[in-house]
């Protein structure tokens, strides 16, 4: 069986494993600033200007991701572990528990159905 490399996540209270191919960084969860006419928020990381994707309730950290050829940064997330875990069908697994992929196309999809709701609140 194939080794996956990457990081799992406490989300929502369960655990869940983003690879190392989309995660890029952690770092203290820096000031974000959210656009006044829009849901967004942003935060600026290493003189870049980068979108926060909000999974959760606030923690103290940051997690830099590139999804797409895109920078991202996720709050929200816990990083729990780094490592090499035997791939499973549905993401990894971890001390025989099946830990799922973070589904991040999910997420984005559900945050620009809130952002267009949101822009059409403003454009009413």
């Amino acid at each position: 069986m194939s080794q996956r490399a990457g990081l799992l996540v406490r989300h929502g209270g369960r655990l869940a494993f983003l690879p190392a191919s989309v995660a890029r960084g952690l770092l203290p969860l820096p000031r974000l600033s959210k656009i006044p006419w829009d849901s967004a928020e942003i935060a600026l990381v290493a003189g870049e200007v980068v979108p926060v994707l909000s999974l959760g309730d606030p923690s103290a950290e940051l997690l830099l991701c590139e999804l797409d050829g895109q920078s991202l940064a996720l709050s929200g997330l816990t990083a729990v572990r780094v490592g090499f875990w035997p791939a499973s069908d549905s993401g990894v697994n971890v001390d025989g528990l099946n830990v799922p992929a973070l589904d991040l196309n999910a997420a984005l999809s559900q945050f620009r159905s809130a952002h267009r709701a949101s822009q059409e609140l403003h454009h009413e």
